[in-house]
């Protein structure tokens, strides 16, 4: 347009809300005339919930309006781009055609409005979480799950017609109320990819009592298979592999070697809500598997256990702010090695019991008792957002810790520390 001049402004907020639409707003300032005055025109980009049919065709629609005084000819482009990226493959380009009989230009009336839709089919390759990442503009990228269910075409078509047919108004207002009144299912644990995630608490922390012991663990799980259908209970579908590792780092020692470390691997099959209901919890999840722990060591210091376990976890109240989380790990001691009256000292159950909030500080406390009178241990770590300690543009969380009892490492099950403060940093809680 000659004499125009465009800008780009974007504001994206991510919504966690089945059955609503996510409003952007782009403002695009157009020079009109020979004169200084501007006229404003808006372009809301709706896009779908989190979750989409494969069958259904990955669709975007730039709702154009004239929030101005006078009319406004606006240019529409005839394609969309967009970038498609998973945790398993680089990423797809994917070009969104605009729907047929549509003009290159809209002239729109003062307060008129026009909505225009691209689409393209789903590539074969997408699946599981997809982030969308529109190209040429300032845009936040969008996450979709995407659903290959058979049935799952249909639901969301019915979805899409009811959204289509709102008012920018209309959905504005669902909008506003699905976010004061709905409770979103949202995950505890931090995604990396489709299908990698923190599993564990990460973290890496410094304290003594005598000695100067630090203390450091990182932790993740992966996800087998990823499924058609994101609601899927199917034991494949939901299959996990996990690793954690602990070590306890003697700084007070000559040449601070490594006390000890314990190697956790883990195979187990996983939900994080069972879709269980009841008014006395929020929701309900389950793991239940085989795991290893052992310490790689030879000789009178060879430590190692085979188990096999059920955990279902409760949380109590609003999962998106303070609530409370019990979370009872039962165990069976399938095979013993080099600690055959382990359960003395540790039993047969951990508890874990947490407090607080996804986006403010946490209390969780891990307690074991073991089969005989005095024997046991408390695992208390207190975490809070650095973000909120320091300013935004840190990560993670400051981590303070206290330990009391028996068998901090497993090397030492036997032995009785009789309690050890730590601080540091945690990368996942």
């Amino acid at each position: 347009m000659a004499g125009g001049s465009l800008t780009f402004s974007t504001r994206f907020r991510q919504r966690d809300v089945a059955m609503v639409y996510r409003l952007t707003t782009l403002t695009v300032a157009l020079g009109l005339g020979l004169g200084s005055s501007l006229a404003q025109a808006t372009v809301s980009v709706l896009q779908p919930v989190r979750e989409a049919a494969a069958q259904q065709p990955l669709e975007l629609t730039l709702l154009y309006s004239d929030d101005d005084e006078q009319p406004l000819t606006v240019d529409v482009p005839k394609a969309l781009n967009v970038t498609l990226t998973n945790g398993d493959l680089p990423p797809q380009p994917l070009s969104l055609q605009r729907e047929p009989n549509v003009p290159d230009t809209l002239t729109l009336r003062p307060g008129q409005y026009r909505k225009i839709r691209y689409a393209a089919p789903w590539p074969d390759v997408a699946r599981g979480v997809v982030k969308v990442d529109p190209v040429g503009f300032d845009s936040s990228p969008m996450l979709i799950t995407l659903n290959r269910g058979k049935t799952q075409g249909q639901v969301v078509a019915a979805e899409n017609a009811e959204t289509q047919a709102k008012t920018p108004q209309q959905l504005a207002s669902a909008e506003a109320a699905a976010n004061t009144s709905a409770i979103p299912t949202t995950t505890s644990d931090r995604m990396l990819s489709g299908r990698l995630s923190t599993f564990e608490p990460m973290y890496f922390a410094d304290g003594q009592n005598g000695d100067n012991l630090a203390k450091f663990q990182f932790s993740f799980k992966y996800r087998v298979l990823l499924p058609d259908d994101p609601r899927s209970r199917a034991f494949l579908d939901n299959l996990y592999f996990a690793y954690t590792q602990t070590s306890i780092w003697d700084l007070t020692a000559e040449s601070a070697p490594f006390r000890d470390t314990s190697y956790e691997p883990q195979l187990f099959y996983y939900l994080e809500n069972t879709g269980w209901k009841s008014s006395l919890f929020s929701r309900m999840g389950v793991a239940a598997g085989i795991g290893h722990e052992s310490n790689g060591k030879a000789g009178a210091d060879s430590r190692g256990i085979n188990i096999a376990f059920v955990r279902p976890t409760w949380d109590f109240g609003d999962i998106n702010s303070n609530h409370l989380t019990i979370s009872p790990k039962i165990y069976y001691y399938i095979t013993k090695s080099g600690n055959e009256d382990i359960q003395d000292y540790r039993g047969y159950v951990d508890l874990l019991v947490k407090y607080g909030s996804p986006d403010s500080w946490q209390l969780a406390a891990t307690l074991r008792k073991g089969t005989k009178a005095g024997y046991g241990s408390v695992d208390a770590q207190f975490t809070y957002p650095l973000a909120k300690l320091i300013n935004s543009a840190w990560g993670g969380y400051l981590w303070v810790g206290y330990f009391n009892g028996y068998g901090e490492d497993i090397l030492d099950y036997n032995r009785r520390q009789h309690w050890i403060a730590r601080i540091g940093y945690s990368i996942a809680r």
